[in-house]
């Protein structure tokens, strides 16, 4: 599981959350720029007071910026399962003269854990035009552990009882794991999660322009994953069997078909190689254009994967002003379908998408409001559509930032098999939030969702749209 530090979620109710730290912390004038030129062609050595552009105006096109820009938030939050959690996300931007586009280099590093063993750890670089060749790399090295990684079980219509693993006196399960007073349904506190660590996780990207439109794309990625399905006494493990270990026990994994137990072990090896069709005018928060992928991976023995499996994504994103002219106003659509087939291993359930690799179905990433990972399967459609409204845009302190409200419906379902004939329907939230766009490239969201086939919520700090 990839956890996400700046991520709230709805836990069980017997984890009390408090929400990460405002990112208005970050828009202190001592995280600002750490490289200024005297003077630029784009930004006069002098600038005066910048007025807020009035929402009835169509924003327009910010002034080049060049040489380096230090953008970050803090990583602060707290759950009773996971402790105190603390860190930070830190954003450095190379636009040289101001002619790259979006930059020349960017590195993004985060440091996140917690008092209770969860961690999230990484350094990441993109390159557009790397030394100056046609080639865009990108590149990753990353350390995770979700010490409460959440298993629901398999499929569009995996089933979920809170009274399972709920117990308002937990002090009671520091002398019995198996009972809680007042709760006969009690299964055990950690009866709907597993620990998993990876270490390391290593992401290459290679990207090329074809034409003005198409991208080829290869990649490589490599993950060791350590999966522990029972947890000790000091964690207030129950002695019976979890919901992930039943599930094994009945066959549902083909690549364990042995069941767990203990500790399991999987070594993730793949390659992958797709297309892009990429009409943005803007990478990071477009206004106009689309953004489309199609793609193909997979993990064998030859490249030292320990599973035999394959995929394939289609990944189709639209972005329009509402009025036209007026590009305050965008409307945006995703739909994504992925599949995997052969032998999947449990850590790739959840995981969706080809060359961006994110997490789902449910959570910050795929369907706000529902909880993290509450689907999983082997195959997956997602459909999200956001309304953005930016009716502020600011520069104080030679920084640029834009104010955007949106509001947004997500939906989808996954498959336990590539039969295609599980029922369940599609799962849907709605909701609305806040982008904070500084200097183009850095993006804070804020979202808040409701679920409407689920009766859960979820609140979220993250980095960067959701598509």
């Amino acid at each position: 599981m990839s956890w996400n530090p700046l991520l709230v979620l709805p836990s069980p109710p017997s984890s009390r959350l408090v929400p990460a730290l405002l990112v208005l912390l970050a828009l202190a004038p001592a995280a600002v720029r750490a490289q200024e030129p005297s003077v630029s062609p784009q930004l006069p050595a002098e600038l005066p007071p910048s007025p807020s552009v009035p929402p009835s105006e169509s924003p327009a096109a910010p002034a080049r910026r060049t040489g380096w820009d230090v953008q970050g938030v803090p990583a602060l939050n707290f759950n009773t399962d996971e402790g105190f959690g603390y860190g930070a996300i830190l954003m450095l931007v190379d636009r040289a003269d101001g002619h790259y586009e979006p930059f020349r280099y960017s590195v993004m590093l985060q440091f996140f854990q917690t008092t209770r063993q969860v961690a999230s750890h990484f350094v990441s670089l993109d390159a557009p035009r790397f030394l100056g060749s046609d080639w865009r790399i990108g590149a990753e090295l990353a350390y995770a552990r979700t010490r409460f990684a959440p298993w629901y079980g398999l499929g569009n219509t995996a089933t979920y009882v809170p009274e399972f693993s709920d117990c308002e006196d937990r002090d009671a399960l520091e002398a019995n794991p198996d009972m809680c007073p007042g709760n006969p349904d009690f299964r055990g506190l950690r009866y709907y999660t597993y620990d998993h660590r990876s270490l390391p996780r290593i992401r290459l990207n290679a990207r090329r322009e074809l034409n003005d439109t198409w991208n080829l794309f290869l990649g490589y990625r490599l993950r060791m994953d350590r999966l522990r399905v029972r947890y000790s006494a000091d964690d207030l493990g129950q002695t019976g069997d979890s919901k992930l270990i039943e599930d094994a026990s009945a066959g549902m994994f083909a690549a364990h078909e042995g069941g767990l137990d203990g500790l399991v072990s999987e070594r993730i090896s793949e390659v992958i190689a797709g297309l892009q069709y990429d009409t943005r005018d803007l990478e990071t928060s477009p206004t106009q254009g689309m953004f489309h992928e199609v793609s193909l991976r997979g993990g064998a023995g030859p490249i030292g994967s320990q599973f035999n499996y394959w995929g394939a994504t289609l990944h189709a994103r639209f972005f329009h002003p509402v009025i036209p002219g007026y590009r305050r106003l965008v409307a945006s659509w995703r739909g994504m379908f992925d599949v995997l087939g052969g032998d999947v291993p449990i850590s790739l359930l959840p995981v969706f998408g080809g060359l961006e690799n994110r997490d789902g179905l449910g959570g910050v990433s795929s369907a706000r409001g529902i909880l993290l990972r509450r689907y999983q399967g082997p195959a997956k459609l997602l459909l999200n559509a956001e309304l953005r409204w930016t009716p502020l845009s600011i520069e104080p302190w030679r920084q640029q930032f834009d104010f955007t409200l949106a509001g947004f419906v997500d939906s989808g379902r996954v498959w336990s098999d590539l039969d295609f004939s599980e029922g369940g329907g599609l799962k849907t939230s709605a909701g609305g939030g806040l982008r904070i766009v500084w200097n183009r490239e850095f993006v804070i969201r804020l979202d808040y969702g409701v679920g409407i086939t689920e009766p859960t919520t979820g609140f979220y700090l993250d980095i960067g749209h959701i598509f």
